[in-house]
């Protein structure tokens, strides 16, 4: 029997210059947030056309106004065309084929964004984002003008040079993301223990959120480990690691840090809150640990971050 081969481990950025295009051609923004026009980023290319295989650290939108391909999302196939949408979350295997592209555009943001800019926690405010498998939906042309009005006004703001300029396309990304909660998941709740899906990746996915969720109430105050995860779920913390590696191509150690830098940043731009302070709610015994784990991951210290980021 043969062996499947295991994909090249690449990211978003790295798939588009395999493309051969430069970047300003089809793609505007940056690794926090980013627009992509697919006619323009493919335009020179004889399709089909495929991407590599390839991981994000980011959610993504693809939205077909007239264009034909399919997704391949952890090993699973849906065909995608004119008047569908589709959303992945970060850690995702992907593949995208296209068969053709007149129309479609993609949205790119990191939960960093949207919560550094806008003041929105996806797990309180999209949790649908996170534990739903976002299989391609379609719209209707009024939904799908209404959408399109938002992507131009997310353009005009990514095209001009403004202060301002993340926390009005934050702000745009909501409103986006507002419309589709409203037309498909209005009312969403997150899955209680008793009817959630059987599902590994999902129920770790939502022990991560709702454990740092605590953690930013004060509710709770140490750093949860893999061994950890996997006794909420009754399972080997090796058969855990090596299903999150399979799915998501981390480990289980990579997730739960990459949370805890993603919240980490997030309290650091809240000036009310002393190094000391959030290095204690993020369950580090000392200040100095928080310091080391925070610089081997930004290059910058807890103190340097909040300079760089700070508000003129």
């Amino acid at each position: 029997m043969e062996n499947d081969k295991k994909p090249k481990f690449t990211d978003f950025y790295e798939t588009v210059e395999v493309m051969g295009n430069e970047l300003s051609h089809g793609h505007l923004g940056d690794a926090e947030f980013s627009f992509v026009n697919s006619r323009i980023l493919h335009r020179d290319h004889t399709f089909p056309w495929s991407t590599p295989p390839f991981y994000t650290t980011f959610f993504s939108i693809g939205f077909l106004m007239e264009a034909h391909g399919k997704i391949i999302v952890d090993k699973e196939q849906y065909i995608v065309k004119s008047g569908m949408f589709f959303v992945n979350k970060p850690g995702e295997l992907q593949q995208l084929t296209w068969y053709s592209v007149e129309e479609s555009y993609g949205l790119l943001f990191t939960e960093d964004f949207i919560s550094k800019y806008a003041g929105v926690s996806i797990y309180k405010t999209f949790p649908f984002l996170l534990f739903e498998r976002q299989v391609p939906l379609q719209t209707t042309m009024e939904f799908r003008l209404e959408l399109k009005k938002i992507l131009l006004l997310i353009v005009q703001q990514l095209q001009k040079e403004s202060p301002f300029q993340k926390k009005m396309c934050a702000n745009l990304l909501t409103r986006f993301l507002l419309k589709i909660k409203q037309e498909y998941w209005e009312g969403y709740k997150i899955h209680t223990a008793q009817n959630r899906n059987p599902d590994i990746l999902k129920d770790f996915t939502q022990n991560l959120e709702y454990h740092y969720d605590q953690l930013l109430k004060g509710k709770v105050n140490r750093i949860l480990y893999i061994k950890d995860y996997a006794e909420m779920q009754q399972l080997h913390e090796n058969y855990l690691s090596s299903i999150l590696k399979e799915k998501t191509g981390k480990t289980g150690g990579q997730l739960i840090a990459e949370k805890t830098l993603s919240t980490a940043k997030i309290l650091i731009m809240e000036q009310r809150f002393s190094m000391k302070e959030i290095a204690h709610m993020l369950g580090f015994s000392y200040l100095s640990y928080f310091s080391i784990f925070f610089k081997k991951h930004t290059g910058l210290s807890p103190v340097d971050y909040r300079k760089k980021n700070s508000k003129p």
